[in-house]
């Protein structure tokens, strides 16, 4: 009974996770849609965010303010909520600046920058395999770099590295703090967001078609996706969760090559290819020595 029990909860946590990155996938394609400044569209998405984790946590602890926001008078949590405003601004910067594959590529990186974040700060070992990792995957993304030169990718790549940097770096803050409702970080990171859009944006006015592709983003896929993965733990390793992460970095381009014709260059295949292999295999071995443990 134990182990059947173990076993639904592990497919009950692969299908949380895989269905929160399914739903997360169109992120860069409806990013790249919206025609407003990336200042303005900043505002709209960091706002809706918070407004709609704000009213996801009212429901949840009915009503109860010093539950939600009891948490954030913690360091970690406000760590996490400016870290995760960070990773906002540096994704809608990437996407605007470079196309939608060169940033879930270079941001698939995340995981390996969390590895070395969790060696420098908290004395974690790193497995061998994670070295070659690593170095494969900064070859990789010297491939990309190298092609977006010469179309004038350089901003927007440099984006996406300090996206999967702030990323990683909020990731190894979660693992390593008591922090086991994360919602009003995320809450608190959309409205610092979108004070500071606010303050620097020409306008908050936006066409009609824009506040939906907005509205779409910071009331539904935004929240709901994130919400699912953060479940994902609860069931799953952290390389598990890790690996099923990568399917936004393989279904992400192809949302953008079908509806707005973004088609990646083979140099930037070639890359991401190699990166998303090379994670692949590098969390495949984890898990099965994991099981071999077990």
């Amino acid at each position: 009974m134990a182990s059947r029990t173990r076993s639904g909860n592990h497919l009950k946590g692969i299908a949380i996770t895989a269905t929160g990155v399914v739903i997360l996938t169109p992120d860069g394609l409806i990013t790249s849609l919206i025609a407003a400044d990336i200042r303005t569209s900043l505002f709209w998405r960091g706002l809706l965010l918070g407004i709609a984790m704000t009213g996801f946590l009212l429901v949840r602890y009915r009503g109860d303010l010093a539950r939600v926001l009891g948490p954030l008078r913690r360091l970690p949590h406000l760590a996490v909520a400016a870290m995760f405003a960070a990773s906002s601004v540096g994704w809608v910067m990437a996407i605007t600046l470079t196309s939608v594959a060169n940033t879930l590529f270079i941001i698939a990186c995340a995981p390996l920058f969390a590895a070395i974040f969790a060696r420098v700060f908290m004395g974690e070992r790193v497995a061998p395999r994670t070295i070659v990792t690593i170095i494969i995957a900064i070859g990789a993304m010297a491939v990309i770099f190298a092609e977006g030169l010469g179309r004038g990718d350089l901003y927007g790549n440099l984006a996406a590295v300090a996206t999967a940097l702030v990323w990683a770096g909020m990731v190894v803050v979660l693992s390593h703090t008591q922090i086991e409702d994360p919602a009003p970080a995320m809450a608190l990171s959309g409205y610092i967001v979108a004070v500071l859009a606010f303050f620097v944006a020409p306008t908050v006015a936006v066409v009609a078609l824009d506040m939906l592709w907005l509205g779409l983003l910071g009331l539904v896929i935004l929240p709901v996706s994130f919400f699912l993965i953060m479940l994902g733990p609860r069931h799953l390793s952290a390389p598990e969760v890790s690996l099923i992460m990568l399917l936004e970095a393989v279904l992400g381009p192809i949302w953008a090559w079908w509806f707005i014709a973004q088609s990646p260059t083979p140099l930037s295949l070639i890359g991401g290819a190699v990166i998303v292999g090379a994670l692949a295999i590098h969390f495949a071995i984890g898990l099965r020595g994991e099981r071999d443990s077990a």
